[in-house]
């Protein structure tokens, strides 16, 4: 009797296990995501991987969530964030900017469309209420994706917890040096995103900042002239 409930136990905390290896998401990087952009023309016809994978979230529930190791919590938000800012293109499609959706009064940070918890959240949801709030951890501006060229670029791997670490500090090297439009040291000014100005907050205020910067570029000072670039918000498509 003892071996038949036992067994039972094991078959229904298998059946609500969560594929933390994020492979359906990863699928849809494979196919439709090169160099950062995606390719939302055709993904728009082919979404049934992506809508699955959004789908297999919001079938987690907080108690199983909370059972969760932090660097998977926090790989599966980031995760959601991405995959499912993709998803709320594909479902305004064609649109030229995630910011040509809603309008005075329905910010598309703030439409809820996605079922997570047993309620419907937005997109400004995971990231305050969930990742901002729950985390303090501010590398993960170096990895939310809003559909836009001005964001991080958009990785061609998923986020795992059993690597999240070197993806974070990936991102966070690819954003501050390698995109000079957005982020640069010249003339003894820095010229940073808006991303900073905006989480400040996360990087405990400018002197943060520039204590960051100082990492990747030796000659910022403590005192040097911050400048912010101009957020380029076309949409990250192929």
């Amino acid at each position: 009797m003892r071996k038949c409930l036992l067994a039972t136990l094991l078959l229904c905390s298998s059946a609500f296990a969560f594929d933390h290896s994020h492979a359906q998401f990863q699928t849809v990087l494979n196919k439709y995501v090169k160099d950062g952009r995606v390719n939302y023309s055709v993904l728009v016809n082919d979404r049934t991987e992506l809508d699955a994978y959004v789908t297999s979230i919001g079938e987690v529930s907080f108690e199983q969530y909370r059972a969760f190791t932090k660097s998977e919590k926090l790989a599966l938000m980031i995760n959601l964030y991405n995959a499912a800012a993709m998803q709320f293109i594909l479902n305004h499609w064609p649109v030229e900017s995630i910011q040509d959706v809603g309008g005075l009064f329905s910010s598309p940070w703030n439409m809820k469309f996605v079922n997570l918890f047993g309620r419907e959240a937005s997109l400004g949801m995971i990231e305050h209420d969930i990742l901002r709030a729950d985390f303090k951890e501010p590398r993960i501006h170096f990895a939310l994706v809003c559909a836009s060229l001005g964001c991080p670029t958009l990785r061609p791997d998923v986020y795992v917890d059993t690597k999240l670490n070197q993806q974070l500090a990936e991102q966070e090297r690819a954003f501050m040096t390698q995109r000079p439009k957005e982020n640069r040291f010249e003339n003894g000014v820095l010229y940073i995103s808006p991303i900073f100005k905006w989480y400040k907050e996360d990087f405990d205020d400018n002197e943060g900042v520039r204590t960051l910067f100082q990492i990747y570029y030796p000659e910022v000072k403590i005192d040097t002239r911050i400048e912010y670039t101009e957020y380029d918000w076309s949409l990250n498509r192929q």
